[in-house]
């Protein structure tokens, strides 16, 4: 039998496997753009921070990857497939965890769980291993049987991360998941999602808080107006001045500072 030949971009696809791929992307709402022309490559196992104020883009371009919000020009790649013809296909390895609590506040921290599960059809021995990992890693172990709505504003992330940890997803999109809780609840949340990378999981972090992406982060891509001003490894962008004072806040104030974007 004659062995198949593989061209270059064959090999290319398979290096790339787990990776986002992201070109010339183009988003615009009633004429305006909200996404210009954005490039970026997020590899797997990478905990990525994409950092800008209110209104940046971030939650726009986390919809445009999980199929919530088309696009008008540019080019999605995630494993290595088109994200248009493969969107059922990707969405079952990947999770999105919103800012928006996703949970019933009368049913108990393990209906919760159980209800997610059943309407992913997830069940069997996936569903016992995905529920113990769930709940292990947001420390839910104590609270199984206490109702949702009862829980303090910390312990109720836990558990919207915990439901998106339910199909075991390879990408996790978290859209400023630390909003309006408390800040050893914030500690931990942050330590959980910094673990990930220990299970090869690639993450994609939004926030405008500027520690947050310090502490978790390898890179990090600064969007403002749409626009990516910088991104790199999170050791690049700090030694980009040459300024041992430099952290993340100070760079971000710096570039987009008034004078800076009309240079």
């Amino acid at each position: 039998m004659q062995k198949p030949k593989y061209t270059k971009n064959f090999w290319i696809e398979i290096w790339l496997e787990g990776m986002i791929h992201i070109n010339s992307l183009t988003k615009c709402y009633h004429g305006k753009p909200a996404l210009k022309e954005l490039s970026m490559e997020i590899g797997k196992g990478v905990i990525f921070g994409l950092l800008g104020p209110n209104g940046a883009g971030k939650t726009t371009l986390i919809s445009i990857l999980n199929g919530l919000s088309g696009f008008q020009e540019g080019e999605i790649k995630i494993f290595g497939l088109p994200l248009g013809d493969n969107l059922k296909q990707i969405r079952k390895r990947c999770t999105l965890i919103p800012q928006s609590l996703a949970l019933y506040a009368h049913l108990t921290v393990i209906e919760n769980l159980h209800f997610f599960a059943g309407i992913q059809n997830i069940v069997g021995a996936s569903l016992q291993n995905n529920l113990e990992y769930a709940i292990s890693v947001n420390h839910l172990d104590t609270f199984l049987e206490q109702k949702a709505g009862t829980l303090s504003g910390g312990q109720k992330r836990r558990l919207n991360i915990a439901i998106g940890l339910l199909n075991d997803p390879e990408i996790l999109y978290f859209d400023e998941p630390t909003i309006g809780i408390d800040p050893e609840s914030r500690i931990d949340i942050l330590e959980t999602i910094r673990n990930f990378k220990e299970d090869h999981k690639t993450v994609i972090y939004t926030s405008h808080y500027m520690d947050e992406i310090e502490k978790i982060c390898d890179e990090a891509a600064i969007i403002n107006h749409g626009e990516i001003i910088r991104q790199g490894s999170l050791q690049a962008l700090l030694q980009e001045n040459n300024d041992p004072a430099m952290n993340l806040e100070s760079l971000f104030i710096h570039l987009t500072s008034p004078e800076k974007l009309n240079a």
